[in-house]
């Protein structure tokens, strides 16, 4: 019941963190594993996707410490909406925006995607990041910041 509640979750925030489908899916997979590993430490005080999320990034960080990633094969697995081409040019506007991101600060970038994203609170994002709340509102203003910057249409002096 938790993996189908959270799995697609966890995948979409592996991907991003990854870049690459083949290995969210292992990493997905590692994570639900280790979290059913780990259930006695799971501390029903704080939220589960917290503690679950927690555990993806870790093992992501793990995978790559020992891995190369894998090259990316599939196109796109996202279903199409009603209309193809408002769903085309949604989908153009969403991947264009979150690979600006990508351009930024990775710990900037996982803010954005855990708040954004994910929809996480300030306070479930510290816990994700292991850093306080108020580091996590700095990075939230900065990365919206430079998102900014990048997004205006440069200027002509002339």
């Amino acid at each position: 019941m938790l993996v189908e509640q959270f799995e697609k979750r966890i995948f979409n925030f592996l991907y991003h963190f990854t870049g690459n489908s083949h290995d969210a899916e292992d990493i997905t997979q590692e994570t639900f594993l280790k979290a059913y590993q780990n259930m006695h430490r799971y501390d029903s005080a704080y939220a589960f996707a917290t503690w679950l999320f927690t555990i993806a990034k870790r093992t992501a960080i793990s995978h790559f410490r020992s891995k190369k990633p894998s090259e990316e094969l599939s196109a796109d697995t996202e279903a199409d909406l009603a209309d193809p081409s408002a769903a085309l040019e949604a989908k153009e506007e969403r991947v264009s925006l979150w690979n600006l991101a990508k351009t930024l600060k990775s710990n900037q970038y996982e803010t954005l995607w855990l708040r954004y994203g994910e929809g996480f609170s300030i306070a479930e994002i510290a816990q994700v990041m292991n850093t306080n709340q108020i580091h996590v509102k700095v990075l939230l203003h900065r990365a919206r910041r430079h998102l900014a910057k990048r997004l205006r249409p440069p200027t002509n002096a002339s």
